[in-house]
């Protein structure tokens, strides 16, 4: 019986994953690369694997939850605004891999 559990949450983690896209900006810090090699150490053995389900439930429901937005949707912002006062893209930017590098390099030519 708990392994019919662990071969349905493998596939019900799989499709979820297929609705959370990778940041190719972030490479390497990605939530979601960090998720998919998680989720890939501890199903070695595909649907076969001996995991903790209880754990593995809890992370499907929390995750479809989160992907879901269902709180951006319940509660819509009136503004799109930023702490910093900077817009989503410029965020974005200065969180990218590229934007990091460049901040690097110029910190070491200050030195």
């Amino acid at each position: 019986m708990a392994q019919k559990n662990v071969s349905q949450l493998y596939f019900d983690l799989i499709r979820l994953f297929k609705q959370w896209p990778i940041d190719k900006s972030k490479t390497g810090r990605d939530l979601g690369e960090a998720l998919r090699k998680q989720f890939s150490d501890s199903f070695s053995s595909g649907e076969n694997s001996s995991v903790d389900v209880a754990y593995w439930t809890k992370f499907y429901s929390d995750m479809k939850y989160l992907i879901s937005n269902e709180i951006r949707d319940t509660y819509p912002r009136d503004r799109d605004w930023t702490a910093s006062g900077m817009s989503a893209e410029q965020i974005r930017w200065i969180l990218s891999n590229k934007s990091l590098e460049m901040n690097k390099k110029f910190a070491k030519r200050l030195k």
